[in-house]
C-alpha cells in the first residue's frame, strides 16, 4: 500500500454530480480527490435520454423541480453552448387520449412561463394535417398535436469537460479506481481506500468525504454506519444508429407512462421504462419484454417504428429518493444534501436524488455545504464560467474542414465534443484518416483521447469520442481503434485483440435484446469473421 495523501475533499463517484462537484471545489480554491469505479459518466449520467430539459410532467405535482431544473438548464446551455444542441418535440393527440388537445395546449402554456429560463422558445399548437406535413411517419389517427422545445447534450462529454475543468484547477482525478472502505477515527469519517486499475491499494486523507455515487449511495453510506434511503428505478432506451423521424416524439404506453422518441444529430433514443429495481447494480440486463413495452407504445403514433433496426441497448438506474406508495414514474426529482454528523458519521455528506439537468445546482449546493464545513469562504462561478471549449467561438466548420482536409460532418461532431479547441485536437497527430465509414471519427481525436482524456479502454473511447457507435457497431472499426489506442498506451498485438473481443463482448449484451432472427444470423457472421481476423492476424 502506498503511502497515504491529503486533501480537502475527496468526492466518490464519477458521474455527472461528483464530477460537477470537484470542479465547483476546485475553482474555489480547495484541494480535490475525484474517484470513479467504473469510466466517467459511465453509469446513470451516460445512460440517460440525453437530455437538459425541465420536465413537464412533474408539472402536476412536483413544480418546483420543473422551475429548478429549467434555471440550471439556462445555466448549463449558457456554459457549455458547445454541448448542447435544440430538440424540438411533436407532442401527438390520438381520439380518446386521456389528455386531448385542449388539455395538452394547457399544459404547455403553464410550461412556456419556464421556457426562457431554459433559453427555449415557446409551444406551438398543430392541426393534424400540419403536424403530419411536420412528421409524415405520425399515425394516421391523429387529430392534432402540440410542439415543445429541450436541449439535447452529450452526457459523457458533458461528464468528461467538468472533469477535465476540475484538473486543469488542481484537481487529482482518477478513473477505474474503486473505493474499497473509508477511513474512521471513532464516528469520524478521515478518508478513503481505494483500488487502482492496476489493483494498487492506496489511502487517501481528507477532510470531509463526499458521497456522489447515485445509485450505489447506499452502498457508501453503509461504509460509513449511515442509511442512505433511495427507491432505486431502472430506465432502459433502445438505440437506433441514425435519425429516423424529423422530429422527436412523444406518446403514451399501455398503462398510460410517458415514452419518448428523441431525434438526436446522428441517432435517436427510444425510451424509457420505469421500473422498481432491487437487482445488483452492477449487472444490469435489458429483457426483451421491456424492448417490447416502448415499441408497442410507440407504433401507435409511429406505426413504422418496427422497421427500423435498433442498434443496440442501453440500461441505468435512477437514483430517486424513496417514497411509499407513489408509482415509478411519479417518484420527485429533487434531491436533498445529507450531512451525516447527526447520525454520527462526522466529515461525510451524501447528495441524493436529482437530474442531469440540475447537476451543477446540486453540485453548487453541496459545495456550499462541504465549505461550510471547512469554514472555507468563496464563491461559486459554475454558473458563469465556461466549460472547457467554450472560452471562444469555434472556427467555422468548413473552413476548418478545408484547411485539415477531413469532411465537414467530421469537423461538426469534433467541434459538438472540443469547441473551440476542436483545432489543437486535430493537430494532435498528423493524420486526416476517418476511422470508420460510418462514423466521422478522426483518428487524431482518437490519438487525442488515449494521450489526454484517460482513455484505458476501448468502451473509454467509445463515450470519449463515439468510436463504434455508428451503424457498424464496431465490425468495421473496433480492430483499427484497438491499433490506434493501443500504440498509444504501449499494447502488445496480443493486448489489442483482447481489448477488442472484450469490447465486443460487453456490446453484445446490449444488443442481444433487440436481434430479430436475421439479426441472430448477421449477428454470428460478424462474429465468426472477427474471430476468424483476429487468428490470421495473430
Amino acid at each position: 500500500m502506498t503511502a497515504p495523501s491529503a486533501y480537502d475533499v475527496v468526492v466518490i463517484g464519477g458521474g455527472v454530480t461528483g464530477a460537477g462537484i470537484a470542479r465547483d471545489l476546485a475553482l474555489r480554491g480547495l484541494s480535490v480527490l475525484l474517484l470513479e469505479k467504473g469510466d466517467w459518466g459511465a453509469g446513470t449520467s451516460g445512460a440517460s435520454s440525453w437530455m437538459i430539459h425541465g420536465g413537464p410532467r412533474y408539472l402536476e405535482y412536483d413544480w418546483d423541480t420543473t422551475r429548478r431544473s429549467c434555471i440550471d438548464a439556462g445555466h448549463i446551455v449558457t456554459i457549455a453552448r458547445n454541448l448542447v444542441y435544440r430538440v424540438v418535440f411533436i407532442i401527438p393527440v390520438l381520439p380518446h387520449d386521456r389528455n386531448n388537445i385542449e388539455r395538452m395546449e394547457t399544459a404547455m402554456e403553464v410550461y412556456d412561463r419556464f421556457q426562457p429560463l431554459k433559453k427555449a422558445h415557446p409551444h406551438r399548437r398543430l392541426t393534424a394535417a400540419e403536424a403530419r406535413q411536420a412528421e409524415p411517419g405520425l399515425s394516421p389517427d391523429v387529430i392534432a398535436a402540440v410542439t415543445m422545445e429541450e436541449w439535447g447534450v452529450d452526457p459523457h462529454r458533458l461528464v468528461y469537460a467538468n472533469v477535465q475543468d476540475a484538473m486543469a484547477h488542481g484537481a487529482r482525478a482518477l478513473n477505474h479506481t474503486r473505493v474499497t472502505d473509508l477511513i474512521r477515527d471513532g464516528g469520524k469519517v478521515i478518508g478513503v481506500r481505494y483500488r487502482g486499475p492496476d489493483g494498487a491499494t492506496s489511502e487517501a486523507r481528507a477532510r470531509v468525504v463526499v458521497n456522489a455515487t447515485g445509485p450505489w449511495s447506499p452502498e457508501i453510506g453503509t461504509m460509513a454506519g449511515v442509511k442512505v434511503d433511495l427507491r432505486p428505478a431502472k430506465g432502459i432506451h433502445i438505440v437506433y444508429p441514425h435519425r429516423i423521424s424529423n422530429f422527436s416524439i412523444s406518446a403514451e404506453s399501455i398503462d398510460g407512462r410517458d415514452l419518448l422518441m428523441v431525434a438526436h444529430a446522428g441517432f435517436t433514443l427510444l425510451g424509457t421504462t420505469d421500473d422498481d429495481f432491487y437487482g445488483d447494480l452492477d449487472s444490469v440486463d435489458v429483457q426483451e419484454d421491456e424492448v417490447e413495452y416502448l415499441l408497442q407504445g410507440f407504433e401507435r403514433v409511429f406505426p413504422a417504428i418496427r422497421d427500423y433496426r435498433p442498434v443496440r441497448t442501453t440500461t441505468g438506474v435512477r437514483p430517486t429518493l424513496f417514497k411509499w406508495r407513489r408509482y415509478e414514474d411519479e417518484l420527485s426529482r429533487r434531491y436533498e444534501v445529507i450531512d451525516h454528523s447527526a447520525s454520527g458519521a462526522e466529515g461525510f455528506i451524501t447528495i441524493a436524488g436529482g437530474k442531469l439537468s440540475m447537476y451543477r445546482l446540486m453540485a453548487e449546493e453541496t459545495s456550499d455545504a462541504v465549505c461550510r464545513k471547512l469554514g472555507h469562504e468563496a464563491p461559486c462561478t459554475t454558473a458563469t464560467r465556461p466549460l472547457p471549449g467554450n472560452e471562444s467561438d469555434p472556427e467555422p466548420a468548413s473552413d476548418l474542414a478545408s484547411r485539415c482536409g477531413i469532411p465537414a460532418l467530421a469537423v461538426v461532431r469534433l467541434q459538438g465534443r472540443h469547441g473551440s479547441n476542436a483545432e489543437k485536437v486535430l493537430d494532435e497527430a498528423n493524420t486526416a484518416r476517418i476511422l470508420c465509414r460510418c462514423e466521422p471519427v478522426t483518428e487524431s481525436e482518437l490519438v487525442y483521447a488515449a494521450r489526454h482524456e484517460q482513455v484505458g479502454t476501448l468502451a473509454d473511447a467509445f463515450r470519449r469520442v463515439g468510436v463504434a457507435a455508428g451503424p457498424c457497431a464496431g465490425a468495421a472499426c473496433i480492430l483499427r481503434a484497438a491499433e490506434v489506442v493501443g500504440r498509444e498506451l504501449g499494447w502488445s498485438a496480443t493486448q489489442r485483440f483482447d481489448a477488442a473481443r472484450e469490447f465486443v463482448r460487453g456490446a453484445w449484451l446490449g444488443r442481444a435484446p433487440v436481434l430479430p432472427h436475421a439479426g441472430w444470423a448477421q449477428e454470428e457472421l460478424a462474429q465468426g469473421a472477427m474471430r476468424g481476423l483476429m487468428r490470421n492476424e495473430s
